[in-house]
């Protein structure tokens, strides 16, 4: 019992240090499949001894995962420390009637927290040309939304 005890508090009392580690590793390997996401996007090349006007074919997309992958970015965005919103967010309750001002913030956490866990399950369920990417991004967005304020947290209270 006591063993469990003292595994617990050392899970939970974090090393300032191991936590910044942490955080800009789950940041900079969240950003790897979502940049890997937007590559695959971008049209081939032609091949170099193509003739003119030879097309190099098309590659299928999928607007719904386009979708996602565009708010899986922001996403990502939001959940970088230094990174402020609020200015932008300012902007936008303004364009909002007034009795929508209050709760944007909260659908705005609630939609780019949701989005993440939303983007992996449907490239598990169905077959895109960015399942990979949608996959393991957004498994790791949403770990660094729901881990983010608690390593962010274990690196301020050490200060």
């Amino acid at each position: 019992m006591a063993g469990i005890r003292l595994a617990s508090e050392i899970f939970l009392v974090l090393d300032e240090r191991v936590a910044l580690l942490s955080l800009i590793l789950l940041i900079m390997a969240a950003a790897a499949p979502i940049l890997l996401g937007w590559l695959a996007l971008l049209p081939s090349e032609s091949e170099p001894f193509a003739f003119r006007g030879e097309s190099s074919g098309k590659k299928p997309r999928d607007p719904f995962a386009i979708f996602l992958l565009v708010n899986i970015s922001i996403s990502l965005l939001l959940r970088i420390p230094g990174l402020d919103a609020l200015p932008l967010l300012s902007r936008m309750v303004r364009l909002l009637p007034a009795e929508w001002g209050e709760n944007t913030l909260v659908i705005a956490f609630i939609w780019f927290g949701f989005i993440p866990g939303l983007a992996a399950a449907y490239s598990t369920v169905r077959a895109n040309p960015i399942r990979w990417q949608l996959l393991v991004g957004g498994v790791l967005t949403l770990a660094l939304w729901l881990g983010g304020p608690w390593l962010l947290t274990a690196i301020v209270g050490a200060a």
